[in-house]
């Protein structure tokens, strides 16, 4: 949905005012928005939070400050099409104007060895990654991908459904967050275009699994755990049925609860091990950031 399109929804729906929320890239553009909003009678209410994504809807903070509606910028529904507000959300998507043309040589080379290719991208860079399926095809190249082909830092189906006819994937992005996620779900060699720097590099996971590696040893060995529960609405898991199964491995469990984890809220907390239940990337990009070691609920039964 364009943002255009949205306010012309909210007028006709009688809204009057809006909070929006905005990943941190897009704060340049709230005082914009906020400003179009105003011009459209809206009043304007800008979430100094950061918003991770669409899992991360603040419905209750709107109702709160009496808004009428979300303004979601910088997202889609895609991965939390399942999630009930309690106000009406308007996502706007906001594609870069960086197309990725300039560079499709390095593409070609970097993937030379390879006939198969499967090819998705993160939102932002929608328009990066219709010009890299039309250069591949140029080229003779075998492009798969499902429905939109798109992936978020939790969700790599577009992917995955399609492993098995590939000999390697191209993500379409910036820096390395979301090849990385998919890297450590495959086999398959996976290459990042960073349309922003227009660089194109394979991503390599063995210092990920070594980690991972080791804080499972540690999980195995620890006596009290912590288990890391977000209460933002799209992260909420059943948390119940996790702790009872760590402690019939005869550990001590303490249920910790949060909206975004930070090594100061850590201090003080004597325990050996943390289990995430929150957000999966904490079991990823942040491994070496805290003193004591992480491992995601899915790996304790591995």
């Amino acid at each position: 949905m364009e943002l255009e399109e949205a306010i012309e929804k909210m007028k006709s729906k009688g809204i009057k005012r809006v909070l929006i929320q905005l990943p941190e890239g897009l704060k340049t553009k709230s005082l914009e928005v906020a400003g179009l909003l105003e011009k459209n009678e809206i009043e304007a209410v800008i979430s100094l939070e950061t918003t991770y994504g669409a899992c991360d809807l603040r419905d209750d903070e709107a109702l709160r400050l009496k808004c009428d509606a979300i303004l979601h910028l910088g997202h889609n529904e895609f991965g939390f099409e399942w999630l009930e507000s309690k106000i009406p959300v308007f996502y706007v998507e906001w594609f870069t104007d960086k197309t990725g043309k300039k560079e499709m040589e390095k593409i070609e080379e970097a993937l030379k060895d390879f006939e198969k290719i499967g090819v998705v991208y993160s939102i932002q860079y929608k328009k990066a990654f219709e010009n890299v399926i039309e250069f591949l095809k140029s080229k003779g190249k075998k492009v798969f991908f499902r429905e939109s082909g798109q992936i978020i830092g939790c969700d790599f189906s577009n992917a995955l459904s399609v492993e098995k006819d590939v000999e390697a994937f191209l993500v379409v992005s910036s820096g390395k967050f979301h090849a990385l996620g998919l890297a450590l779900k495959t086999n398959k060699p996976v290459f990042v275009f960073d349309v922003e720097t227009n660089e194109i590099y394979k991503i390599d996971v063995s210092k990920y699994l070594k980690i991972k590696a080791w804080n499972k040893k540690i999980f195995e060995e620890s006596k009290n755990v912590g288990l890391l529960v977000s209460w933002k609405k799209g992260q909420i898991k059943d948390f119940g049925i996790v702790k009872e199964k760590i402690e019939s491995l005869g550990k001590k469990v303490y249920i910790l609860a949060f909206d975004e984890l930070r090594e100061s809220i850590l201090e003080g907390l004597k325990l050996d091990c943390l289990v995430n239940l929150a957000c999966p990337r904490i079991s990823i990009d942040d491994l070496e950031r805290y003193k004591i070691p992480i491992i995601d609920h899915l790996d304790v039964f591995s």
